[in-house]
């Protein structure tokens, strides 16, 4: 390395000045103590909120353990190829181009940095944390662990980083939102934080965090929310007792990987129908067990949801040309909804060439129905979607993993901020859109696509006419 040996010694003890003087960047005040929490210590630990910088304190932290050790190994994980590839190792590539000193050096891929001639003994290199031997098989004298979105990494991955960790020269950064109330990121804040050099940085502290986003959140769903304790505080959340569906299944929900079949073996389109000024449409889809918000849009324009609706129809056959089954449309129907599910019936009868594979099944929310637990369907479809969150079947044996959510801000407070109680007659019943209205919460209208998309729904014969299927 073009480095002289008395910068290289300096340098490994001073990683903040290493960013400063070769990759050009100015490091904030936390971020700085990080840096040279890694050089100091063993393990670190980070939690806090969103937007503080991690995932570049992360890559700073990986050139600078590239340039002032001899042959390292640097095995970098998270939950999801997203998360380390599209985030982190993206923010590798841009600091590494800044710093054309170190850019002469170091050899940037897609899975691996690595120095020029030493493709197998000076390395970093991208696992995700999807099988328990992602962070096995790394030896060397001086070896940095990376743990990112720690919170989403299941604790099998972890055991093989303790052992290694023996060796005087080797170390572990682990951050990201403390999402969970148990695993090894939990314990490492909490009952084991006597073994760590651990840090919490509030958002609300932080430069980097938008003051916009901070008080949106604010607003919508207050400062004891848990969305707001864990994505702007970076706190852990409180677990409150009457929440219907815990925050921890939803953010490990998003935290998980998705690997897409070539033919899916369901899709579905779910919209929510706005029925006042500030409530929002939103139309999405669930191809097997993945979640994906299409569109959002102010507004109660039903002709023009019915539209988009049939243009994601096409979307989902052009991407999936070999799906041959019904692609089911569950419609809010109360309301202006019942305007896009006539709308849609409409155009399927002018032509069904191009829509006979459209199964549109018109759902009414908050309706009585006959359970022996549940007091609406509302509650129902709330129970369906936690059912499909969680781990464990109802034996408490381990399950696939069935229901992929996206990172959105507005689903994750609104399905783990929906309170429930008990009727006269002892059956559950989550709050009301206007229960919800009145603590001053936002309408649920992510969260309502979302079990329109989830909702069990009885497949129609196909000589059979379409049967209004409101639960």
């Amino acid at each position: 390395m073009s480095l002289s040996q008395e910068a290289i010694l300096y340098y490994a003890d001073h990683p903040v000045h290493f960013v400063e003087d070769l990759i050009g960047a100015t490091p904030d005040e936390k971020q700085a103590q990080i840096l040279q929490s890694v050089a100091d210590n063993p393990m670190t630990s980070v939690r806090s909120g969103h937007g503080i910088g991690k995932s570049t304190v992360e890559a700073w932290t990986i050139i600078w353990f590239m340039a002032t050790r001899p042959f390292p190994k640097i095995a970098c994980t998270a939950p999801t190829q997203h998360q380390l590839f599209d985030i982190l190792w993206a923010e590798i590539s841009k600091w590494l181009r800044s710093a054309p000193a170190l850019e002469k050096e170091f050899v940037w891929t897609k899975e691996k940095v690595y120095l020029k001639g030493y493709p197998e003994e000076w390395f970093a290199v991208a696992r995700t944390a999807t099988k328990p031997d992602a962070l096995q098989g790394f030896h060397a004298d001086d070896i940095l662990y990376i743990i990112d979105e720690a919170s989403g990494v299941k604790d099998n991955i972890f055991e093989p980083v303790l052992g290694a960790l023996s060796t005087p020269g080797a170390r572990l950064l682990m951050c990201g939102n403390p999402t969970q109330l148990s695993g090894f990121f939990y314990e490492s804040h909490t009952k084991n934080k006597a073994s760590y050099s651990a840090f919490h940085v509030d958002g609300r502290s932080s430069k980097r965090v938008s003051q916009d986003f901070i008080n949106t959140i604010i607003r919508m769903y207050g400062e004891d929310s848990d969305v707001f304790r864990v994505r702007v505080a970076g706190e852990f959340p409180k677990a409150e007792a009457d929440v219907f569906i815990q925050l921890s299944l939803v953010e490990s929900s998003i935290m998980t990987e998705f690997y897409p079949r070539k033919i899916p073996a369901s899709i579905r389109i779910g919209c929510d129908v706005a029925r006042f000024g500030d409530d929002k449409t939103v139309i999405g889809s669930k191809v097997d067990e993945k979640v994906t918000l299409e569109k959002k849009r102010n507004g109660q324009d039903t002709m023009k949801t019915a539209d988009d609706i049939v243009l994601l129809y096409y979307d989902l056959l052009r991407k999936y040309p070999d799906y041959k089954d019904d692609i089911t449309v569950c419609v809010d129907d109360g309301g202006v909804g019942g305007g896009v599910v006539d709308r849609l019936r409409q155009m399927k009868k002018n032509a069904p060439e191009r829509l006979g594979q459209m199964n549109i099944v018109p759902i009414t929310f908050g309706q009585r129905i006959k359970h022996k637990y549940y007091h609406d369907s509302t509650t129902y479809m709330m129970a369906t979607v936690k059912a499909l969150l969680s781990p464990f079947d109802e034996d408490g044996n381990p399950k696939p993993v069935e229901l992929i959510l996206p990172n959105d801000d507005d689903l994750v407070a609104q399905l783990s901020g929906r309170k429930y109680g008990l009727t006269d007659n002892s059956k559950i019943k989550v709050e009301s859109k206007k229960d919800m209205k009145e603590r001053d919460l936002p309408s649920p209208d992510e969260a309502d696509c979302v079990l329109l998309l989830c909702v069990p729904i009885r497949q129609k014969k196909k000589s059979g006419n379409e049967k209004k299927q409101g639960r």
